[in-house]
């Protein structure tokens, strides 16, 4: 068993005035603020290995955009705009362009603009005509002219009026996808059918997954056709020489093979067998090559770890479809040496322990256990402090 205590975690906390005392404190929005906080073991790596770490970290950047899409099928569309108009300002009225900039951070904090605690929607404190001024000067200044993962490159002003337009409701409408995840449906609908998220397409309802069996049940769309029939949308790059065709997200698992491979050259013989189970995965979407990589996985210990994959459940009202994630680590030894020795001396405190001898525990095996550093966390990972 693989077990992790982590040290430090990067992303979206909650602030108080510590961080703010000790120049962690990045930025603010409202009552949410970001912090930065530093790997230090990092430092200790050798060339080889932060060279694998820098592989791993690009790897986990190349999945990112997945989890906007499965949040919300207007999620990368959303975060185009948004980037677009943040990184060309020209000419933007400074009010105006903070509303949308503060609504852009916390839109990244959360891939979208669905609050991660409580699945419900945020909107933009400017109004929608503002926004679209923004989005139409951005342009002028060189904004959406160049391909956006899968998405096409806006090429007029006419375009870019019209994606703000088909937007709006996504982005300014609170009542329009209000939940991620609806346990509470309202309306009629089931909790398929009230929740924004993109397990599942339109018409699809629980009633008709009942009967459905899944060949992907963690990687896969379930799709409605105009008669009524069933069909997953298989989400994997495939492979090169065409033998399994492209699924959904191929353009950004693709990615994520690239970085991997440039990852090989880095890696440990038992890592590199790891590495290359996942990428075996990514390309055939195979549910035994997703068992294949898991089990080599937990069994690999490696100073700079990682994880990569269609891994949690919970964004999925049925509990099935897996969201996308990813996290980079290294191993915090001096931490990780201090809580071997307090299991080492467990006997020890049992011994000592305040109830009768007849409950305290006489043998022990200790848990393969690490402390470990953040250097990246993307997709749908929240910031806590874990143990896994």
């Amino acid at each position: 068993m693989k077990i992790s205590s982590c040290a430090t975690l990067t992303g979206l906390l909650f602030v108080t005035s510590t961080f703010a005392q000790t120049g962690a404190l990045a930025d603010r929005v409202g009552s949410t603020g970001f912090i930065q906080l530093r790997a230090e073991s990092f430092r200790t790596l050798t060339p080889r290995q932060k060279e694998l770490g820098y592989w791993l970290v690009q790897a986990s950047i190349a999945i990112d955009p997945i989890i906007y899409d499965q949040l919300s099928a207007f999620g990368i569309r959303e975060k185009r705009l948004l980037e677009g108009i943040a990184s060309h300002p020209a000419g933007i009225d400074a009010a105006r362009l903070k509303q949308i900039t503060d609504f852009a951070k916390l839109f990244w904090a959360n891939r979208g603009n669905h609050n991660e605690n409580t699945s419900q929607k945020f909107v933009p404190e400017c109004t929608f005509d503002d926004f679209e001024k923004a989005a139409e000067q951005a342009f002028q200044n060189g904004a959406f002219r160049s391909t956006y993962g899968d998405l096409a490159a806006l090429s007029s002003q006419q375009q870019v009026t019209k994606e703000v337009l088909e937007l709006k409701d996504a982005l300014f409408n609170v009542e329009f996808e209000p939940m991620i995840t609806a346990k509470s449906p309202r309306g009629g609908k089931d909790i398929v059918q009230a929740s924004s998220n993109t397990f599942y397409g339109p018409g699809v309802t629980l009633a008709d997954l009942a009967k459905f069996k899944e060949h992907y049940p963690l990687n896969s769309s379930v799709l409605k056709d105009k008669n009524g029939r069933l069909s997953e949308q298989v989400w994997r790059a495939g492979t090169g020489n065409g033998a399994v065709p492209a699924g959904r997200y191929a353009v950004y698992l693709k990615k994520a093979i690239e970085c991997l491979q440039k990852a090989l050259a880095a890696v440990e013989p038992e890592q590199a067998q790891v590495i290359g189970d996942l990428i075996h995965f990514y390309q055939t979407g195979e549910p035994a090559d997703w068992l294949t990589f898991g089990a080599d996985w937990v069994r690999d210990n490696a100073t700079v770890d990682f994880a990569n994959g269609f891994i949690e459940v919970y964004r999925d009202a049925r509990g099935a479809k897996g969201s996308s994630q990813s996290f980079v680590t290294v191993t915090d030894k001096p931490l990780t040496d201090t809580m071997n020795k307090l299991a080492q001396n467990a006997a020890y405190f049992e011994d000592k322990a305040p109830w009768m001898d007849a409950y305290k525990k006489k043998s022990f095996t200790p848990p393969v256990v690490k402390a470990v550093e953040v250097l990246i966390e993307s997709g749908d990972f929240q910031v806590s402090t874990i143990g896994d």
